[in-house]
């Protein structure tokens, strides 16, 4: 890694080392009191997380202003810095990172047209490898303010998703079906899903007369535990109820009797009211 005396180089040069490709900006919206747990949703958290090879709990040291001239692009109610910070702990990443890291970052100015000063504070900062020295931040607000909410909500889904068996992320529905049961008022309707690793995944919702309608998740030959939706904020809820579109596609119905095709909806409705909305707060 290159020494911080040799980070901050002329224009042309601190391009070409922090942007070997484009430009990676992270706003920081937060003031020093707010609760990122508030203002961040788990899939928020969740997103950033997955996206980030590299995830570190970073004190910042400095937060020098970029001149016009390096900073194009960027909003008017926006300042570019290059930041320097000392990682205080790796949460994700391989061991032996270097111990002070540099990358770009914007910061939203205040009515005063003053950027918020960072230097001094911690945060969760969210990246992947940049070239000698630097890492480059994987969005525009991949920097949150440490808490200890933050951080176990961070490690939480991190643990979740290095656990053997871990849920995939949903790609697409590939099937659906619906058949009566042998009581009137039975039925069984079966989802299948495809999935980044090729893993199966299905979901079944099963009607029986007087109970009520319930259904169940199956990762590969894992059925989620217990009837009804997944818990909120667990990566399955995550996979599921921030990947599934809103409407089934036409597709699915090709083959279908319009009896069949109403239970299909009727059923997949029942699965995206137990989920809920997958809220996202950023932009």
């Amino acid at each position: 890694m290159m020494p911080l005396t040799r980070f901050f180089l002329p224009a042309l040069a601190l391009i070409s080392l922090i942007f070997p490709n484009q430009v990676a900006i992270a706003q920081q919206r937060q003031s020093p009191s707010t609760n990122v747990v508030a203002v961040y949703t788990y899939a928020d958290v969740a997103d950033l997380t997955l996206a980030s090879s590299m995830v570190m709990l970073v004190k910042i040291k400095s937060a020098k202003a970029l001149k016009k001239d390096l900073a194009a692009g960027v909003a008017p109610n926006r300042q570019r810095f290059v930041v320097s910070g000392d990682v205080l702990s790796l949460i994700r990443g391989q061991e032996g990172i270097d111990p002070k890291i540099s990358y770009i970052i914007d910061l939203q100015r205040n009515a005063q047209g003053k950027a918020e000063k960072i230097a001094g504070r911690n945060f969760i900062v969210f990246a992947v490898p940049g070239q000698r020295g630097a890492i480059r931040l994987v969005g525009p607000d991949s920097q949150i303010p440490d808490s200890p909410e933050a951080q176990t909500m961070v490690r939480r889904i991190l643990a979740e998703v290095l656990k053997p068996g871990a849920p995939p992320k949903i790609t697409s529905i590939s099937s659906a079906f619906s058949t009566d049961g042998s009581l009137p008022g039975e039925s069984e309707t079966q989802l299948f899903l495809e999935s980044d690793d090729q893993r199966p995944v299905s979901i079944t919702v099963k009607r029986e007369q007087e109970r009520p309608v319930t259904w169940q998740v199956a990762v590969g030959e894992t059925v989620d535990d217990g009837s009804g939706p997944p818990r909120r904020s667990t990566l399955l809820w995550y996979r599921l109820a921030c990947s599934l579109p809103a409407a089934l596609p036409e597709y699915l119905f090709e083959d279908r009797s319009a009896e069949a095709k109403s239970a299909i909806i009727r059923d997949y409705t029942v699965v995206l009211e137990g989920l809920g909305p997958c809220k996202r707060l950023r932009t």
